[in-house]
């Protein structure tokens, strides 16, 4: 059974100051998430979000996302350098992640490989996105048109405009879509393409439980 983001990911040592009271983490405890997304608004609002949702102490996202038209390939490009030049700095990113859709895209297979090569997490979501937001209000799991998502998008009022996530989006049902997704894919993992619908998404919410 996979480990579920209600779950406590086990508790951390409580560093003590000398009157007694717990000292607050320094920067270096931190585990440090760098997220590249390939759509603009979507992705970002709904990681950032469900960052503050969780409330996984120790752990700081930053998310950052392409402009414009692009292809997984370019998502996993604009991930390699922010790594590099963080790690410059002295200071390295403790996982590094790509989201990316199946869409229509014709080098997701260079993407993933690229990603490999380079010790990115990229994390396909088929057909796109959308399935994963889905299924935080709706299990089912039978393959799925880009047109049939986004009526099932707007049934169940999850955009409050295009690509900008509904005010009362219910980030708090993350379980019932990591359950859909295992359901969808038992097979479901990080540089891989799962079949119409899947997404690895939970692997992104078991590292930001710091599991």
């Amino acid at each position: 059974m996979p480990e579920l983001a209600g779950k406590s990911a086990g508790s951390r040592p409580r560093a003590y100051g000398r009157q007694g009271r717990a000292s607050r983490p320094t920067r270096q405890q931190y585990r440090r998430i760098l997220v590249v997304t390939e759509g603009k608004e979507t992705e970002r609002q709904y990681v950032e979000s469900l960052t503050q949702t969780l409330r996984s102490k120790g752990v700081a996202v930053s998310v950052t996302t392409t402009h414009g038209d692009s292809d997984p390939v370019s998502v996993v490009r604009k991930c390699i350098p922010v790594c590099g030049d963080e790690k410059k700095k002295g200071e390295t990113f403790d996982e590094c992640v790509c989201l990316v859709d199946v869409d229509t895209h014709a080098h997701l297979d260079d993407a993933i490989t690229l990603a490999k090569n380079n010790g990115i997490q990229i994390l396909v979501s088929n057909l796109k996105f959308e399935i994963w937001l889905l299924w935080h209000v709706d299990d089912s799991t039978g393959a799925k048109t880009s047109k049939q998502l986004d009526e099932l998008m707007d049934k169940h009022n999850l955009f409050q405009k295009k690509k900008h996530l509904s005010a009362k989006f219910p980030f708090h049902k993350v379980d019932d879509a990591v359950e859909a997704a295992w359901r969808a894919d038992p097979a479901l993992a990080a540089c891989r393409k799962g079949a119409n619908p899947s997404s690895a998404m939970p692997v992104l919410i078991k590292i930001l439980q710091g599991s």
